[in-house]
């Protein structure tokens, strides 16, 4: 599948599900043996999971599955926001030795697609909404000793207010870079993520991942299955 990649100066990647299957690999895992480490009642499968991912945010996700468990407050079961941002920070830890233990790789073709932008003089970056600690996790574990360049730029959770499907993170990335959002492209595996980057007046490469498989992606520039489909003209 042939792409041309002339006009855009900075690739701006999207990370979990984007740059390496995360979800099913690592944090719904995490996430489980985060609730058993708590004593926490709750156990996510595939299906489960997948529909929590349409809220973008880790946190956001428990937040959301406990009001869907219709549990009041006075219940000695509700898990408070207190109890529920330590099970949020011990599955980062969780993941971040599944990491260590080589449990996640990089989807096919993703260290040859940076690298050839690299070698091409262009530049690419990080717009997540992930936390530092997963994007550092992955970074070190899988990325690191293979990229040729460092990201240019990296936004993550932390950086914004709002998270995607608003616009705020690739509109602050394409600020700290002071370029045009036209000479960027956005590459993402959500339709959330897709949303983000239309709404700054980015171009989108949907790159299909485990669990938004069947996305429409309406508005997307153009639609791969895996990275190592792209032949890419630059």
């Amino acid at each position: 599948m042939k792409f041309d990649l002339r006009p855009y100066e900075l690739f701006l990647f999207d990370v979990d599900g984007t740059i390496a299957e995360t979800e099913g690999l690592g944090h719904l895992p995490a996430f489980n043996a985060a609730f058993e480490k708590h004593a926490i009642p709750w156990r996510w499968d595939a299906q489960v999971y997948r529909e929590l991912l349409k809220i973008t945010g880790g946190f956001e996700r428990l937040k959301s599955y406990r009001l869907a468990q219709g549990i009041n407050p006075g219940n000695d079961q509700f898990p408070s926001d207190e109890l529920l941002k330590s099970v949020h920070l011990t599955k980062n830890q969780i993941y971040g030795e599944l990491m260590q233990a080589g449990k996640v790789v990089a989807r096919p073709g993703l260290i040859n697609f940076i690298n050839q932008i690299s070698e091409h003089g262009k530049s690419w970056g990080v717009v997540t909404t992930t936390s530092y600690s997963n994007w550092n996790s992955l970074w070190r574990s899988v990325l690191k000793n293979e990229i040729q360049q460092i990201p240019l730029v990296v936004i993550c959770g932390e950086d914004v207010v709002k998270k995607k499907p608003d616009p705020e993170a690739y509109l602050l990335a394409i600020e700290k870079m002071g370029v045009q959002p036209n000479i960027c492209l956005a590459i993402e595996d959500s339709e959330n993520g897709l949303l983000s980057a239309r709404q700054a007046g980015l171009e989108v490469l949907a790159v299909r991942s485990q669990f938004f498989f069947d996305a429409q992606f309406s508005g997307a520039k153009l639609i791969a299955n895996e990275f190592s489909e792209l032949h890419p003209i630059f």
